[in-house]
């Protein structure tokens, strides 16, 4: 199967808004985890320590499920980009091609 089949960028596209829906319930997973561990689960017996602590930690799992989405969105805008790019050459003819690209090849 080729890496530019309609089935890869599909997969892609559907792996982005995966993370984009499922983000939230992740994060709220992290978050009764930490209170799990920290035997609070309780609202009432949240101290201001474990306010903080439970605040860095929802800080800390929205940045990397937010940093895993971008690489995934950014992996695949590229992928639509180079494979523009080279149908875009391949239809160019050589005669057609500017001074400029016919120098850097």
């Amino acid at each position: 199967m080729s890496d530019d089949s309609p089935l890869t960028d599909r997969f892609w596209l559907v792996l982005t808004a995966a993370l984009l829906v499922v983000m939230p319930a992740l994060t709220l997973l992290v978050a009764y985890v930490a209170l799990a561990a920290t035997r609070s689960v309780i609202i009432e017996q949240i101290t201001l320590v474990e306010a903080v602590e439970l605040y860095l930690v929802e800080l800390v799992a929205f940045t990397a499920f937010s940093y895993l989405l971008y690489r995934v969105t950014m992996y695949t805008v590229n992928r639509q980009k180079g494979s523009a790019g080279e149908s875009a050459d391949a239809a160019v003819k050589p005669s057609e091609r500017t001074e400029g690209e016919a120098d850097s090849r």
